[in-house]
């Protein structure tokens, strides 16, 4: 992208409250019909149908399958809207259609049986783990649910260009009971636990790669997806398994050319047993992924130590030089609900900052930490703001 320091979303944002009580069978109130009203006025979304369908459930509190295709495609079709208004320069729905990153894809895999109890990660997030005990491979017919028809929609009503979110393998390994390889490969390595664990989850995370993630990224390829963000917030979690997650990664993208391709890394460990912390713990692993894959974005705000946290990427740049996706917006739930918000003033020094430490001002992008999804959307609204404001004071220096 020509464009200096070019802003972009990184994922989810939160599902309108209409459409929540709608699903849920919760009475609407005028209050949820107002911020849809007012939402749809504020972004030029029309409302009309939508707004017709909520007054009539208030009545009848029935949602038919019409009804619920429209308000998904209405909450879809303002997001979109939404961050182009905002000034994003790279966009997508905030993924709209997805109930939860993992349970949209684990829900869709032959393979996968559903655990009855939800595991909690971090605030209000959650997932319903899924047990492999077969080899994983998509549902037939799944494609269209997971991605393409999503993907479709954001290529008609998008205006600006698009990076379409994908779960990453190795996450989807991390995230699930790996029965089925512990036990396949039990026998082999009976007398080391260690490499028992080892080998399983690479095994399963190269099958996921092969039969669930790379399916969807091809799916969409033929649909003119020309950016591909796969998402892996947990990359550091056993530090002796990055080279699981490249590897994964590499299977996925391997052989796919004209694509750009980028991961999505967030809350690296920073308190570790080894010399190394932070994004550090990636190398000397991440030199080995796929050319294809030059972009990387981060968590920093949270932390807030730019020139440590980039220091790395700096030392190790000829090597293997990336385009940062850098977080200058921290989204975490505890420091939301305190009201404490950067101001663009504190967004152009952070930018400024990792232009400085990378020594190419072209290699940085700009970028919330995460996903939006457990904050207000007004909330959203504003940080979107900030950051492109801050991006647009740092291109004046």
């Amino acid at each position: 992208m020509d464009k200096l320091f070019p802003t972009y979303e990184i994922g989810s944002l939160p599902k309108l409250t209409a459409r929540e009580k709608a699903r849920k069978g919760i009475p609407i109130a005028d209050d949820d019909i107002s911020e849809v009203t007012d939402l749809g006025r504020r972004f030029s979304v029309d409302t009309e149908h939508v707004v017709a369908f909520l007054k009539k459930l208030q009545q009848e509190n029935k949602l038919d399958a019409a009804n619920r295709k429209a308000l998904v495609d209405f909450n879809a079709l303002l997001y979109i809207k939404l961050q182009e208004a905002a000034g994003l320069d790279v966009v997508y729905d905030g993924e709209a259609r997805r109930a939860e990153m993992y349970q949209h894809v684990a829900l869709h895999v032959n393979g996968f049986e559903m655990a009855p109890e939800m595991i909690r990660s971090r605030g209000p997030d959650s997932w319903r783990m899924a047990v492999c005990v077969a080899p994983p491979g998509l549902k037939e017919g799944s494609l269209d649910a997971l991605v393409r028809n999503e993907f479709r929609f954001v290529q008609q009503h998008a205006a600006r260009p698009t990076k379409i979110p994908v779960d990453d393998p190795y996450m989807i390994a991390v995230m699930s009971d790996n029965r089925h390889y512990l036990e396949m490969l039990g026998p082999r390595y009976q007398d080391d636990p260690h490499r028992l664990r080892y080998e399983a989850k690479r095994a399963c995370t190269l099958a996921l790669a092969r039969n669930v993630i790379r399916p969807q990224v091809e799916a969409v390829v033929n649909e003119g997806a020309r950016w591909i963000q796969l998402d892996i917030p947990g990359a550091t979690v056993d530090i002796e398994h990055i080279p699981i997650m490249v590897e994964g990664i590499n299977a996925v993208v391997d052989g796919i050319e004209g694509v750009k391709f980028s991961l999505h890394i967030c809350y690296p460990r920073r308190v570790s047993l080894t010399e190394k912390s932070g994004y550090e713990l990636l190398f000397p692993s991440i030199l080995d992924l796929h050319p294809n894959v030059n972009h990387i974005s981060l968590e920093l705000s949270n932390a807030d130590q730019y020139e440590t946290d980039l220091a790395v990427f700096a030392r190790h740049r000829e090597q293997r030089q990336f385009e940062l996706g850098v977080g200058v917006i921290d989204i975490t739930l505890e420091r939301q609900q305190r009201e404490v918000m950067e101001t663009p003033e504190i967004v152009r020094d952070r930018i400024l900052t990792a232009a400085r430490v990378l020594g190419d001002p072209k290699l940085v992008y700009v970028a919330p930490d995460c996903g939006m999804r457990q904050l207000a959307i007004e909330r959203c609204v504003r940080l979107y703001e900030t950051m492109v404001e801050g991006a647009t004071l740092a291109r004046k220096g």
